[in-house]
C-alpha cells in the first residue's frame, strides 16, 4: 500500500507508547488534519528542536502523498525525530516527496552541479569536454536540459 523506505520499510512502526488521540492532535498543529497512526508515537525532545512558537511534543507516523509521483508513503516518526532533533529542520516542515523521488532529485542536483562546473571552465581538457557532453546528454534525457543544442558545444 505504501512505498518502501530503505531504512524504515513500508508499514507503520508500532511503539505502543501510551498517548491519547487528544495528546497526539495537540502535539503539533498539523496532526489533526492528517492521517496518522496513533500506536507509532515517539516522544520528542523539544530542547533539540528548531521552532519559533510551538515545538513538536511527539512524533507519529504520518501518511503523505509524494508531490512528484503522487504515490502514498509514510513519513515515519523516527525519520521526523532525526529531521527535527538531529538535522534541526524547522519543526513546521514536513516531507513532501517519497524517498525514491528525494533520492532522484539529489542525483539530478549532483549531475547539474558537475555539468555547471564543467561548463564554467575556460580551458577544458578533452576528458572534461567529453564528461560535460555525457552529463549534458543525461540531463537532456532526464528532461532537465530542454534544448539539445546546449549540449552539443
Amino acid at each position: 500500500m505504501y512505498l518502501n523506505h530503505p531504512r524504515y520499510g513500508n508499514t507503520p512502526i508500532t511503539t505502543n507508547t501510551p498517548v491519547t488521540i487528544e495528546a497526539i492532535e495537540n502535539a503539533h498543529w498539523r496532526y489533526s488534519r492528517l492521517k496518522y497512526f496513533p500506536n507509532t508515537v515517539i516522544l520528542a525532545d523539544i530542547k533539540k528542536q528548531n521552532y519559533a512558537i510551538y515545538p513538536r511534543a511527539l512524533n507519529v507516523d504520518i501518511e503523505e502523498k509524494c508531490g512528484t509521483c503522487s504515490k502514498a508513503f509514510i513519513f515515519f516518526a523516527q525519520e521526523q525525530q532525526y529531521w527535527f532533533e538531529t538535522l534541526r529542520f524547522w519543526v513546521d516542515s514536513h516531507c513532501t516527496h517519497c524517498f525514491e523521488c528525494r533520492r532522484h532529485a539529489r542525483y539530478i542536483l549532483i549531475l547539474r552541479k558537475r555539468y555547471d562546473m564543467l561548463t564554467s571552465l575556460a580551458n577544458k581538457t578533452s576528458g572534461e569536454k567529453t564528461q560535460r557532453k555525457e552529463l549534458g546528454n543525461t540531463l537532456y534525457c532526464l528532461g532537465i536540459i530542454k534544448n539539445i543544442n546546449k549540449v552539443k558545444d
